[in-house]
This record gives C-alpha cells, structure tokens and sequence, in this order.
C-alpha cells in the first residue's frame, strides 16, 4: 500500500468528494471496468457531452464497496470514503491529487452549465478546501485520542476531515474586508479572540434577557460598563472588520485572549470552565465555511428561543435541546448588513449532562478515525472489535436514534436536520451506553404548519419569511432523509464498515420497526417515502454553479431500496 504525503493526503480527501458529487449530481457519467476478478474495480467518468468511448478520470474502488449499475451505467450513490487514491487521467496513467486540476478536465461534461468565471472560482475554492484539510492533519498529528474522561469542547476536535460527502469539506473563505482566511489562521481560529463591542441600542433587534444573561460573563473578564442607550455584544475579534463597515458607532470596550475554545463550525464558541458561564456563544462570523456565509440573520436570532420553546414541549425526555435563550443582531431592514453583528446565548447543558453522570460528544466524532488510526472513534470507545459487535452496538445506537428524532417527525411534522454536527450524544461515563441525544441549531429544523395546526401547536410568534415552516410535508421528510440517513447514519455505518456486512440492512428493520411498533399506522407513510426507489440528492456543486444556498437536489436511487437490502451478510457486491 502506498503511504501518500501529508500533501496528497488532504488533497485526495476533497478530491474524493468532488468525483463522488460529480457522478452523483449526473454531472458526468460514470462507469465500472473490472481488469480482472483478482484486481479492484475502477470507476470511469466520461462525458455527457462527448462521445462515450473514452473516460476522463479513473479511480478505484475500496473492495466490498456496495456499486449498483443499469445498462453499464453507475446508478447508486457513490460515497466519497468507497474511492482509493490516486485518481488517475484517463489515457495518459497519471496520477493526479490536486481538486482544482480535476474538477477542471471533469467540467468538460457539464460546460454548458457553468460559466468560467464560476469555474475558475470553483477550482480555487476546491484547492482552498484542500490546502485547509492538509492544515487540519498537521495541527491533529500529535492530538491524543479522545476518551469518555474528555470535555465536550474537546470533542468537537475529533473532526478532523469536516463534512463528510462536501467537496468544500474544509473551506474557509472570508468576505471582504475581512482579511483572506490562509491555513495558518485555522489555529487561531480554534483558540479565537473575543471582542466585546458597545452598540448603540437603536442599532440592535435584542430578545430575551440577553443584557441579564451576559452579566456574569461580563463581571468575570471585568468587562468595563456603557451607558443606558447602549448594549454590550461579544463577537469575534476576527469579525470587527465586517461589524465596523456596517454599525459605525460601535466602540471596542475589550478585546480578551485564551478564554474561548470553537466547536466544529468555528463560529459557536465554548467558554473555558474557570469562566462559569452555562452559555455558549453562537456569533457571526463573514467566512463562506462548506456552503454557507457563516453570519447570523436575525430571522435566527428572534426565532430560537421561539422554537427552544416549541422544541421543548414537543421533543422526547431524552432529546435534549441545547436551549437558545436569548439574542441580538443588527436592526437594519436588510438583512444582509444586520446579520454581521449577530450572538446568540445556547445552553451548554454541561451542568446538565455532569449531574447525570453524562458526556456529550458530538455525533459526527463517533465516525471520525484520528490521524494514523484506521479505526473510527465508535470502535474505540465501545471496544468493538468484531463485525458482530459493530453490528450489535450499531443496532442499539440507531434505535435510540430513530425513537427519538422520528417522534416529533410523526406526531408533529417537526423535521430535525439530525446531521452528525447537531447532534450530540448523550453517553454514560461509567457504563458507554448512549443514553439518548441532544439537539443544537434550530437554522435547519423545518416544521410542516398543517400538522402544528392540528395539534394545536402556537407558531405565530416566528419570525415571517424564515424557512422553518412549510405547508409542503415532503420538504419536511426530504431533508430528514437527507441529514439522518445520507448523512449522519451513512457516514456511521461506512466507517464501521458495516456497508458490506448488513449495514444498511439493520438501518432498514429498525427504521421498520421503530416506525411500525412505535408509532403504528401513522408511521407507515414515512417509512414509505424513506424506502421508495429514488430520493432527492442535496447538488452541492450544481448549488454552487447556481450560486444557490439551498433547493437544488437532483433525483437518485435511493440508500434504502426495500428490494435491495437483506440484512445479514450476503448483500451483493457489484
């Protein structure tokens, strides 16, 4: 096995990706060859737009990966971690690693969607993902692996590789006037200095108790005082730039270091534990990290302690909310200047989880493997060391992952986006049980008004023009199926590499038991679209030659086909 510089390393991680989305956005089509029953397969992409007698790209697949194939054509979703490096050029055997390079020859199938000027933004945003991914293996090399004695801000490091299926996995792209974001700044990044600003009061949209809650931060950094007509907001020193062009008035009171660690998307803070304050900090920060402007609108701001109060009548016992209590942002009429001098006070549910015995990891990091282990963190913390016991554990994990996020989705059309990042786990520190989950980020909750209606549930006080409520179900579900199953127990399952050994096939009798048992009939639709033939697929890179946040999804065969999954350890191998 060939051992890949750090370089290539972090360049095929976002080069795997892009092939992945390419063929699963039908940008190109894509092919298998099988030289010989004792070699790996290769994967082929060819133009949609050329003749078909000629690939592109070859890149091999990992033996076992799952490929499903039509008239010789690639049909199922291709995952990122089922591609082996390098990718090759077609025609010529060379080996190639940088994204910008490949994304560039692969354009020649999807040309006449894409303008240069987006493509040549493309391709330098692909090699910023890349040269940020090698940053994050350098600064990871030497970090110790995690265990149930670590902190919950600790665990929000275990994310090495980013998202999982994102070609800009790892992006950070400031917007003016912030200075560009380089891979030497993702250090400080991750120990960020906080500024505290005074704003004029009329400049500010403030909800709940936002001035009552901050005071003991204040007092404990000694915070110096404003005056009446005047707020004191926290936001990151890196941010001033954007909130100084924007609220002109605003006085910098301080600016404090080595107070503050940043969660996995580098925006949400956690106070170090000697400040004893029981809020994390959520701020606004202008950098484009995957596929958004991470600044917070004040659609997010006013609606959180909205929907913390919606989430916490509605959500099971044991799905925390990590409760959004109150918040500020700009009083511009457009958005897209208030939403730069956001913060929100969440809960830490520290104290919480300490009394109950408890830690909270960060879902995402159970799927991780750190640097130069070929084991994933879930085979680590649970001694799983046999296909029988992953099998057994991950029966168990996502049981009580499906109980818990499916009711509030049956009863009540609330549609968590229970992705790995806004999930937590909630795990025994004694025993390594998981106890249940706890839920963070409500930007991405969607709540279908009908079914609120029924049950008679309050929803008026939400901000007008947010897309959290809907009268379309189906949006609901779609991005359920998109978060929970393409996301968060995919990325799982292929890490356990479970995919060839029943993986899917346990996914589906829980998913069928647990809608069919727990809920009865009125589950029955769910677990119907969640198993029909095809299924909207999140176009990350169609999104981003349309310059669109969100709503472009193209049609693909689905994870969980009935007629294509058993759930023992013959699946077929294709």
């Amino acid at each position: 096995m060939t051992i890949l510089s750090r370089r290539d390393q972090a360049s095929f991680e976002t080069t795997k990706r892009v092939i992945a989305q390419i063929v699963n956005e039908g940008l190109a089509f894509a092919k298998l060859e099988c030289p010989t029953s004792e070699e790996p397969q290769t994967l082929c992409l060819q133009s949609k737009l050329g003749p078909q007698d000629g690939s592109l790209v070859k890149v091999t697949i990992k033996t076992g990966a799952i490929i499903e194939t039509r008239d010789g054509i690639v049909v199922s979703v291709i995952k990122p971690d089922s591609l082996q490096p390098p990718a090759t050029i077609a025609g010529t055997g060379c080996g190639e690693f940088d994204p910008g390079a490949l994304f560039k020859l692969l354009s020649i199938s999807f040309k006449d969607i894409i303008s240069e000027k987006i493509l040549d933004e493309m391709i330098d945003e692909l090699r910023n993902s890349a040269a940020n991914q090698e940053k994050w293996l350098e600064i990871t090399q030497n970090q110790p692996v995690w265990t149930l004695k670590n902190r919950s801000a600790d665990w929000e490091r275990a994310l090495i590789y980013g998202h999982p299926s994102h070609p800009y996995h790892r992006l950070c792209y400031s917007q003016a006037p912030l200075e560009r974001v380089i891979p030497d700044d993702i250090p400080s990044m991750l120990t960020p200095n906080l500024a505290f600003l005074s704003v004029p009061r009329t400049d500010l949209v403030v909800t709940g108790h936002f001035e009552q809650e901050l005071q003991p931060l204040l007092k404990k950094l000694d915070i110096p005082k404003t005056t009446c007509d005047r707020v004191i907001v926290p936001c990151l020193a890196q941010q001033l730039p954007s909130i100084k062009q924007r609220f002109p008035l605003t006085i910098v009171l301080k600016i404090v270091a080595d107070s503050a660690d940043a969660q996995a998307s580098m925006r949400t803070l956690t106070l170090r534990p000697e400040l004893e304050f029981k809020y994390h900090l959520k701020l606004s920060l202008a950098c484009q990290i995957t596929s958004a402007l991470r600044t917070i609108t004040p659609w997010t701001t006013c609606g959180g302690p909205i929907q913390t109060e919606i989430l916490e009548k509605l959500l099971p016992e044991d799905l925390w909310v990590f409760r959004e209590v109150a918040a500020v942002s700009g009083s511009q009429k457009d958005f897209s200047n208030a939403r730069h001098l956001s913060c929100i006070l969440r809960d830490s549910l520290e104290t919480r989880a300490l009394e109950n015995d408890e830690i909270l990891i960060i879902a995402a990091a159970l799927g991780q493997k750190p640097v130069g282990d070929n084991r994933a963190y879930a085979e680590i913390l649970f001694n799983l060391e046999t296909i029988s016991q992953k099998r057994e554990w991950f029966k168990t994990y996502v049981t009580v992952l499906f109980k818990l996020v499916l009711l509030p989705l049956v009863e009540f059309g609330i549609g968590l986006e229970a992705h790995g990042q806004n999930l937590v786990a909630r795990v025994c520190r004694n025993t390594g049980q998981i106890k249940g989950f706890a839920v963070r980020d409500f930007g991405g909750v969607r709540m279908h008004v009908p079914t609120l209606r029924k049950h008679g549930v309050s929803y008026d006080s939400l901000p007008p023009g947010a897309a959290t409520l809907t009268d379309n179900l189906n949006n609901v579900w779609s991005k359920v199926h998109h978060s929970l199953l393409q996301n968060h127990v995919g990325l799982l399952l292929e890490a356990l590499e479970l995919e060839r050994h029943g993986g899917w096939g346990i996914t589906l009798e829980v998913l069928s038991t647990v809608l069919g048992s727990e809920f009865g009939s009125s589950g029955s639709a769910l677990l119907e679209y969640f198993t029909k033939d095809t299924m909207p697929f999140k176009c990350f890179l169609r999104m981003r030659m349309e310059s669109k946040y969100r709503d472009v999804s193209f049609e693909v065969f689905c994870f969980l086909p009935k007629s294509q999954l058993m759930t023992d350890d013959s699946c077929t191998v294709h």
